[in-house]
């Protein structure tokens, strides 16, 4: 997937987790566990959305001809 918003999605999952994770270490797992949570369901996004591109590439393919068996 090598679209603007697919890079854009990845990287506030990335941001998003380096929050968490600095949320973690100042005020303890229960105060930055929906940080995580926007994190994963970002991450899920983005491979729902890669998956779904992949799919589309595929079926725009031209089928490969076979040869006949002589």
């Amino acid at each position: 997937m090598k679209t603007t918003s697919g890079t854009i999605i990845f990287s506030l999952c990335v941001v998003t987790f380096v929050i968490g994770v600095h949320q973690t270490m100042t005020y303890g797992i229960a105060y930055s566990y929906f940080i995580f949570m926007i994190s994963v369901g970002l991450l899920f996004l983005y491979r729902y959305r890669k998956s779904k591109h992949k799919e589309q590439e595929e079926q725009a393919k031209p089928a490969p001809k076979r040869k006949k068996k002589n």
